[in-house]
């Protein structure tokens, strides 16, 4: 349990890392740490006293110094709105009109002769400022800022009854800034909890939706959620530690002679919220990581924060917090217990949790996601390889969830294949192209072991996949790849004939959505019966493999099988 001292003038507060509750909390701990050194580098006068020790940290607040904090936390930035409609305000039950500061016409030319006129009605209104996050972010008021108040507005703060904690921080008509009320009221709850704790009572308070993610003030039989007084104050804070993402939509839009996929439509926001292991070196690492964070921007956005699955963001929290931070063994020095991942979404004037999720940052994890975070680009093959990451599966494990749920043009190459994503097909073609080089190391260095087995399947079916391709191209378009692989073009690329393509395409979305429309023993009867129909040239061993795991996990061998078509519909020369 946190400790609790007065004297005459200061409020000190002992916690402990490891006796805090939740994750929320001790982020809030390290939040509040980070803004404290925030308001430090801005040399703001009156701030409170932090000591460390190997686990704790003591904070010592004065009257002055704890206003200081809450008028930082909650400060805002006034800024001119323009309506098309007057304000209106609930008066005695009544709905009247808000005078507006002045009014603005604007004249645009139209069709007809005459001129179009709208008229603008001028308000002064108010955002979170977020000095905090200024200080660090190498933007400044820039990008990153603005989505955390996009977040602040439709996510914690989305009823509008809860942003009275900013709205009194706005200006007066004397122009000057308000004082945060909340700072009183702490300084007076504490008080109590301290003179409870004296005679061997704790105080509680329950907990806000507004400062707690996941978490109404009560459960549905009308039980509070409650906690301590000084632990609640923590909750005020973790947003300050952790990072936020936007996950976009994949709208597929069809034609009669097209398939397009339109990613404009965000589907809320995703929060990482960290569990520190370490608080002093967390609190380092937070602010490192929140300056080198890139500036980079698509449309309105940071361009790193907009993702296409939720779990895409606390790989991505993870990958930035273990940047160069792995020790001579290959093994990673993060101060992280674990992550929480909340997937939330405004509907009306409330927040909906879409999804949230646990993770604990594994080194194999965080390594794997490295290496293909810059080159896995396709969305749909995100699905397929992302969430198994996260959960330690085999990259292809669900991935017939994936394959048998969308349009084939978007995983076989052909005219009709979207273009406004990246190809599906070329991000799975590299993974099989790594795989058959990963193993030809490991052959070399005689480091092939039973671990190696998915991976030799993988190839396997692969190879099998591609000289039926392979045959059958050549046989439907009277083109053989002897006969015309040395016709390159100046840049040393092959020039396939047309027929050659045409047939590639036809021969990969004939094949995939014959395994597609087959389950197990029909599966199996077309597996043996046409792919294996042609001439093969594997090793009697790895051919035996792959019959053994048709009778024993028809479905993966199905997988791999579809993943392989796609692979082979592109021609990576």
């Amino acid at each position: 349990m946190s400790q609790i001292a007065f004297d005459e003038t200061t409020l000190t507060i002992e916690y402990n890392l490891f006796d805090l509750p939740t994750a929320q909390h001790k982020a809030g701990l390290a939040g509040l740490l980070v803004m404290i050194e925030s308001l430090r580098l801005r040399e703001i006068p009156t701030l409170p006293r932090v000591d460390f020790k190997p686990n704790d940290v003591s904070i010592s607040f004065t009257k002055d110094s704890l206003q200081t904090v809450f008028d930082d936390l909650y400060d805002v930035e006034m800024f001119e709105i323009k309506l098309k409609k007057l304000r209106t305000k609930k008066e005695n039950g009544k709905e009247i009109e808000v005078p507006p500061k002045h009014t603005e016409i604007v004249t645009t030319p139209s069709k007809g002769k005459k001129k179009k006129s709208q008229t603008y009605y001028i308000y002064d209104d108010f955002q979170p400022k977020g000095a905090f996050l200024q200080t660090f972010f190498s933007d400044g008021n820039g990008k990153w800022v603005k989505l955390w108040r996009d977040t602040l507005w439709n996510i914690l703060r989305v009823k509008p009854a809860s942003r009275g904690v900013y709205e009194e921080r706005a200006s007066d008509k004397t122009g000057k800034q308000k004082s945060s009320s909340k700072s009183k009221k702490f300084w007076e709850e504490i008080l109590k909890a301290y003179k409870a704790r004296e005679k061997g009572q704790k105080r509680t308070k329950s907990l806000s939706s507004s400062i707690v993610l996941g978490m109404e003030s009560q459960n549905a039989e009308k039980v509070p959620f409650e906690g301590t007084i000084e632990d609640n104050f923590l909750l005020n804070f973790w947003h300050i530690v952790s990072l936020i993402f936007v996950p976009r939509e994949l709208k597929i839009e069809r034609s009669e002679d097209k398939i397009s996929i339109n990613r404009s439509k965000e589907l809320g926001f995703v929060l990482v919220i960290p569990e520190p292991s370490n608080l002093q070196n967390f609190v380092e690492e937070a602010i490192q990581v929140t300056r080198s964070l890139p500036i980079g921007v698509m449309g309105y956005r940071p361009k790193i924060a907009l993702i296409d699955l939720y779990h895409e963001g606390g790989l991505e929290f993870l990958y930035w917090f273990a940047r160069n931070k792995m020790d001579n063994t290959g093994e990673f020095l993060l101060n992280l217990q674990a992550i929480e991942i909340f997937h939330l979404e405004r509907q009306d004037d409330s927040a909906h949790q879409l999804s949230s999720e646990r993770i604990l940052p594994r080194g194999s994890m965080i390594r794997d996601y490295q290496l293909v975070r810059d080159s896995i680009k396709n969305p749909f093959y995100k699905m397929v390889v992302l969430k198994n990451l996260v959960d330690g599966n085999p990259w292809y494990k669900d991935a017939l969830n994936v394959l048998q749920n969308q349009p084939w043009p978007i995983f076989v190459l052909s005219k009709t294949t979207p273009s406004e994503i990246p190809l599906f097909c070329f991000d799975v073609k590299s993974k099989f192209q790594s795989i058959e080089k990963n193993i030809q190391m490991k052959k070399e260095a005689n480091l092939m072991s039973e671990r190696d087995f998915d991976d030799k399947l993988a190839r396997c079916i692969y190879k099998l996949v591609q000289w039926y391709i392979w045959r059958r191209t050549e046989e439907k378009s009277g083109k053989k790849y002897e006969e015309f692989k040395t016709n390159k073009d100046d840049k040393g690329k092959i020039l396939y004939p047309a027929e050659y393509r045409d047939s590639l395409g036809k021969v990969s979305s004939d094949a995939f959505l014959s395994m597609r429309g087959r389950s197990e023993d029909a599966f199996v009867e077309y597996f043996t019966g046409t792919i294996c129909s042609v001439p093969q040239f594997l090793p009697e061993e790895e051919y035996l493999s792959v019959v053994k795991a048709l009778s024993i996990d028809w479905q993966k061998v199905k997988a791999l099988s579809m993943l392989a078509v796609s692979a082979n519909s592109f021609l990576s020369e």
